[in-house]
């Protein structure tokens, strides 16, 4: 029986052939197809072509896009390139700062955008720039008047000591700066109005002193005492802050002793002569029954606690400056501790008292 042999797609009939005896494997042939040599099922099919058409590409034609064009879309600029283009004022490549002349947004450094050029501008405070004090000069970005530039402007600071502001040195005879431009201490004076012994206790000596405080406009108006003794009380006793070691200071910024126990031990240094306004007044009696330790002088003469003004009672008094402080007088003053314990008057008489803040707040705990 004759077999058929399959060899390079032809068909042959025969009993003896080099070809191999093992039919390729292959899809069989559709029943349409010529079985005398019609493509096959593995043969690949013609190209279909319509029209006019190129089978082929030819150099210079495409069927589709070209693929040989380069793409020539541009590109932005890139702030922190080291290359300034299109909308940027100026590029420093990494020098780039906030604090620089060319900011991070490659932008020029100009006074008034808001942002401190080191080392050409002192401030920036952009729209908010101002010649008032305490800002920003809008022209050329140094500061205008204020706290802290070393220089005292009468309308707005009782001092400026510039960088010493603060820090407690002084380098004159008038109290330290602090860090708002007021002298840095307790305030103590004199009050401007006199009174008769009848001062309404010394609870109502602390109201005289209060309002004496309120009228002038001094801080911790609300919390001053007297420096007063009756039978049983004295300022040792009944004042808050009898150990803060904080200057006790005239107004007008004069040191009067370095803290309420250096007045008690060693005396004040100067007159106790400012009134709440600054008013200089000497040779002045004070009402005051206490001793140069701060203790009640006389448990008998206080003017009945201070509730009377007879011309049958009298109480101790001190003599609050002198007007040279200089020679004899100015010594026995000082060593003798006149300015609380000088002399008895009458309690129908009239004299002043000493006013402290007792209310003083630590820089710190502000």
């Amino acid at each position: 029986m004759a077999r058929r042999t399959y060899c390079t797609g032809l068909l042959f009939l025969s009993l003896g052939t080099a070809c191999t005896d093992d039919p390729l494997v292959s899809t069989p042939a559709s029943d349409s197809q010529d079985m005398s040599g019609g493509p096959t099922s593995f043969d690949p099919p013609p190209t279909a072509t319509t029209g006019d058409e190129p089978t082929t590409s030819e150099p210079g034609t495409t069927s589709g896009p070209s693929t040989t064009e380069a793409s020539t879309t541009s590109e932005a600029p890139v702030c922190g390139d080291d290359i300034a283009e299109g909308a940027e004022e100026c590029d420093f490549g990494k020098a780039n700062a906030d604090d620089g002349g060319c900011t991070i947004e490659c932008k020029l450094a100009t006074c008034g955008d808001g942002l401190v050029w080191k080392g050409v501008e002192q401030c920036d405070m952009g729209s908010a720039n101002s010649n008032d004090y305490g800002g920003c000069r809008p022209d050329t970005c140094h500061w205008a008047a204020r706290c802290g530039d070393g220089i005292l402007d009468p309308d707005h600071e009782t001092c400026d000591r510039g960088e010493l502001n603060g820090t407690g040195v002084t380098d004159d005879e008038l109290a330290p700066c602090d860090l708002s431009c007021g002298f840095y201490g307790r305030l103590l004076f004199v009050t401007a109005a006199k009174f008769a012994g009848n001062l309404g206790g010394v609870s109502g000596a602390d109201l005289k002193c209060r309002a004496a405080a309120s009228q002038a406009g001094l801080t911790n108006a609300n919390a001053y005492r007297a420096w007063i003794s009756d039978d049983f009380q004295s300022p040792a006793t009944r004042f808050e802050q009898w150990e803060l070691a904080v200057p006790l200071i005239l107004p007008g910024g004069l040191v009067v002793a370095d803290d309420l126990l250096d007045l008690v031990d060693n005396g004040p240094h100067t007159g106790i002569s400012r009134t709440e306004t600054g008013d200089v007044v000497h040779q002045e009696l004070v009402w005051t029954n206490t001793s140069a330790f701060g203790e009640i002088f006389s448990v008998t003469d206080h003017c009945d606690a201070w509730l009377s003004a007879s011309d049958a009672l009298e109480a101790r008094q001190g003599l609050n400056a002198l007007a040279v402080e200089d020679g004899p007088d100015w010594d026995i003053w000082r060593d003798e501790r006149w300015w609380t314990s000088y002399l008895n008057l009458r309690c129908h008489e009239v004299a002043h008292l000493y006013c402290i803040d007792d209310g003083f707040v630590l820089a710190e705990e502000r």
